[in-house]
């Protein structure tokens, strides 16, 4: 058994970086894309700021349950970690076109929790992307897609994660 450690150690090629991890196929599920139909969308993120609906949001008790619970499954993940307020409402927009298009309903939009207050603060995180993201899904644009949002549980990232909930496209 050794000897076979020793042989495996020689085939094993060192991380470049110090802080370079492996990425794990079953944490980030690369979608097949040739299946997923991808609408061309002109960019229209800069309309997500210029008006706001009043809509209220709302949603049966018992898919909100179904939720809350994790027996409705996310369809997709978007995860906004180093991009800054242009490229993520952009990609934000992208992202629920193309899956109300596709017909996927319940989305995870990762914002992180922005910058860390101290102790007296309450440890909360202020950030742009957290404090814009309701704001862009609460569009003219996107607002008649999006059934429901709010924030994640805290397995699901809370305070630094929205759950969306989009309406069914009729095709």
């Amino acid at each position: 058994m050794n000897k076979d450690w020793e042989e495996f150690k020689k085939t094993v090629k060192p991380l470049k970086e110090k802080n370079q991890r492996p990425i794990s196929s079953h944490k980030n599920k690369i979608l097949n894309t040739q299946k997923i139909k991808k609408p061309n969308y002109p960019d229209h993120s800069s309309l997500l700021e210029i008006k706001t609906s009043n809509k209220i949001y709302s949603i049966e008790k018992n898919t909100l349950r179904k939720i809350q619970k994790g027996k409705i499954k996310i369809d997709g993940k978007l995860d906004l970690h180093g991009y800054n307020q242009n490229e993520s409402k952009s990609k934000v927009l992208n992202f629920i076109n193309i899956n109300f298009e596709n017909q996927k309903r319940l989305l995870l939009i990762i914002t992180g929790k922005g910058e860390r207050l101290s102790v007296s603060d309450g440890w909360k995180g202020t950030g742009i992307l957290k404090e814009n993201l309701p704001k862009w899904l609460k569009s003219d644009i996107l607002s008649k897609k999006i059934l429901w949002f709010d924030y994640a549980p805290k397995n699901k990232g809370g305070d630094g994660a929205i759950l969306v909930y989009l309406r069914k496209s009729i095709k």
